[in-house]
């Protein structure tokens, strides 16, 4: 893994590599001692429709949702985006980032806590008779975010009732640069982190047909995910670097999330102590699809994911680097999860 990757993209994101030029050293005792915190939390999503004698509800019929051309070539910086098409559907990002530039001439110290969530976060639908993602594309391509660099999260969705989440933590601490003036630095170097990330809680309920009520001969009767593709191609992301969150969605009813952690710490040349604790958990979400059809009927059954694709290919994330996670899908009521923790101590 290269450096720049991690360490170096995420320094310059927030310093642009000139806060650690310096040429005097400060004075005896310098410290840094922060606590941030980030959350999206308790969002709802709750829709009921096709409750009608006939119980007709159709839904997110030729809607694509397009990356592509040169955006967001050559970004950088803290980068989050969301596109949708997909009726019914929750998206969201969540970025923590702290930067700790601390040097001493006896002491140096960077002690911090960083946390982010996303949780409690839902998703409710009820159809009768429901004919949902037909003819809905998601396609990122031709040099959409080639040589982009930094933190990227991006969620891009054209299914329908789908919830697509991302979670990310960086902390990078610089510590005790050496031989400022042309002298090292003799003091200790001390580095105590705690940083932890969670995408948890988090629910999706379908319910095609809520009550299971018959209407005159006509039951519940989903058709979801007609001729529904997921596209990532051309040169898209390639020689991106940093790190890379990215869930693309064409696939009715599903759950995408991604919980990237990454500590990175730099003590120099002087004497280093780390004491760092890393965590990042995506537990309890919750995905529940229930399709009540007459399968004695052929018009009146359970129809999913036909004539659906996903797709990576060309030269997509091509020389890319870094911490990558990716999701893409076209399957009818999926769960796709990421979760990476990464520690760097030099």
């Amino acid at each position: 893994m290269k450096k720049s990757a991690i360490l170096v993209s995420a320094i310059s994101l927030a310093f642009a590599g000139s806060a650690f030029a310096w040429t005097t050293p400060p004075a005896v005792h310098a410290s840094s001692d922060k606590t941030t915190t980030g959350k999206v939390s308790g969002n709802s999503v709750n829709t009921f429709s096709g409750k009608s004698q006939f119980g007709n509800s159709q839904t997110n019929i030729g809607s694509d949702a397009v990356i592509n051309g040169s955006a967001f070539r050559n970004a950088a910086g803290v980068i989050s985006g969301n596109q949708n098409s997909g009726a019914n559907s929750e998206a969201s990002n969540q970025t923590n980032l702290q930067v700790n530039t601390v040097a001493g001439v006896l002491d140096t110290s960077a002690k911090t806590n960083g946390s982010g969530e996303v949780s409690s976060n839902t998703v409710e639908v009820g159809t009768i008779g429901a004919t949902i993602n037909y003819d809905g594309n998601s396609y990122m391509g031709d040099n959409a975010f080639s040589y982009a660099s930094g933190i990227i999260s991006v969620n891009q969705n054209s299914g329908a009732n789908s919830l697509l989440q991302n979670q990310t933590n960086v902390e990078v601490n610089q510590l005790s640069q050496a031989c400022a003036n042309g002298s090292c630095f003799g003091g200790t170097a001390y580095s105590s982190a705690a940083l932890k990330g969670m995408v948890k809680g988090n629910s999706l309920t379908v319910y095609t047909n809520p009550s299971s009520t018959y209407y005159y001969g006509y039951y519940g009767r989903p058709m979801t995910n007609y001729n529904a593709n997921a596209t990532i191609n051309g040169a898209a992301f390639s020689n991106a670097s940093g790190i890379i969150s990215a869930s693309q969605n064409s696939g009715a009813n599903s759950l995408l999330q991604n919980q990237t952690v990454v500590q990175a710490s730099t003590l120099g040349k002087s004497t280093g102590h780390l004491s760092d604790t890393l965590g990042g958990a995506v537990t309890g979400n919750m995905l529940k699809v229930t399709a009540t059809g007459n399968p004695s009927n052929p018009y009146q059954f359970t129809q999913t994911n036909y004539a659906a694709n996903a797709t990576i290919g060309g030269t997509a994330f091509s020389n890319a680097a870094g911490v990558i996670s990716v999701n893409q899908n076209t399957g009818a009521n999926s769960m796709l999860q990421n979760q990476t923790s990464i520690q760097v101590n030099k």
